[in-house]
């Protein structure tokens, strides 16, 4: 499995917050001002699926942007999974950036699959598991992702929780949210990772999701995180 970090800090940072593209066709979270990095870097005609976390500005902003550049340039169907109500957000946000026109393309362009816990989907080879996870009291959503007998988890953002670990021990490698240095109800902290990293040897944990105290402190301990812009390959 590919997986082209397009971001990896979170919203207090000058980088570009956490994002995704898996296989060149998976579109994970669309954070705010992603579109234009998105748009550079990354052939989005070969997006068939959007996965959306959690409606926070950081992961679904510029989802928008995206859609209306799809609506002009493909003629295949993109299939978005994310929690429920977000047909009622994409409709708000179309009236207000006022692209009304893509509320007729929902109809015929755009299917919206609602995410639910342990919900799973198979969609052109792909097992997709839904985990909702604790972040603060939103509907947000972790994701373990199966191609070819290989599996990667995505926590999202989450503080520890029952379906962290799942999501884990089904993984070969885990991107996990290390957005704190203390535990929250909000995200994980660093200290927290670490110690899933001694509980679960055989799944490699990528932090992500990164403050610029987070970064600090991951490197005072030496612990690798993916940058924007890397490609990781998991076989």
């Amino acid at each position: 499995m590919k997986i082209n970090v397009v971001g990896n800090m979170c919203t207090w940072t000058k980088k570009l917050s956490t994002s995704y593209i898996i296989n060149d066709e998976i579109l994970f979270d669309v954070p705010q001002g992603s579109f234009k990095t998105l748009f550079a870097d990354y052939d989005l005609l070969k997006i068939k699926y959007i996965i959306i976390t959690h409606f926070h500005s950081d992961h679904f902003m510029d989802i928008h942007l995206v859609l209306d550049y799809l609506y002009h340039h493909i003629d295949h169907k993109v299939v978005i999974i994310a929690p429920k109500g977000c047909k009622e957000r994409l409709s708000s946000m179309f009236r207000l950036v006022d692209v009304t026109y893509l509320e007729e393309a929902m109809k015929d362009m755009f299917t919206i699959i609602e995410c639910e816990n342990n919900k799973i989907i198979n969609i052109d080879g792909y097992k997709i598991k839904m985990f909702k996870m604790l972040h603060l009291d939103l509907d947000s959503f972790g994701f373990t992702i199966e191609k070819d007998g290989v599996t990667v988890g995505f926590t999202g953002d989450t503080a520890m929780c029952n379906n962290v670990r799942k999501i884990i021990s089904k993984s070969k490698v885990c991107f996990i949210d290390t957005a704190q240095i203390k535990v929250t109800n909000k995200h994980l902290c660093v200290q927290e990772v670490q110690s899933l990293t001694d509980e679960y040897p055989n799944c490699k944990l990528l932090p992500i999701h990164l403050s610029i105290f987070s970064v600090e402190q991951l490197k005072q301990l030496n612990i690798p995180y993916p940058n924007e812009g890397d490609i990781i390959y998991v076989n």
